[in-house]
């Protein structure tokens, strides 16, 4: 069965830290994409970017520029890094293996 799952339910870092958010990802048939989303408390959930298990990326329209996604195919691990952290990023994210159904997170 499909599925992906965070690596750490929490994460925590100071201003100006480099932060890493992990997700373990595993498919039965094919894999089409990955996606990575923040959602702030009251606002819908934030679109940041899709990555293909190759290793490309499409990002948010504008993108969001101390964020960087990438993927290990070795250990099925999809990663999101900021830098530098900010206070304003104190979010929850949410990883996605596509396809997904609209109002699961």
């Amino acid at each position: 069965q499909d599925s992906i799952t965070p690596t750490s339910p929490v994460v925590h870092a100071k201003v100006n830290e480099k932060v890493t958010i992990s997700c373990k990802y595993k498919y039965t048939v094919s894999m089409n994409n990955l996606q990575w989303y923040r959602h702030y408390l009251d606002s819908m959930p934030e679109f940041l970017v899709l990555i293909m298990e190759s290793g490309q990326n499409q990002t948010a329209t504008p993108p969001h520029p101390r964020l960087t996604a990438s993927v290990n195919k070795d250990n099925k691990t999809v990663n999101l890094e900021i830098v530098p952290a900010d206070v304003k990023d104190s979010a929850a994210y949410y990883c996605a293996l596509q396809p997904t159904v609209a109002g699961n997170a």
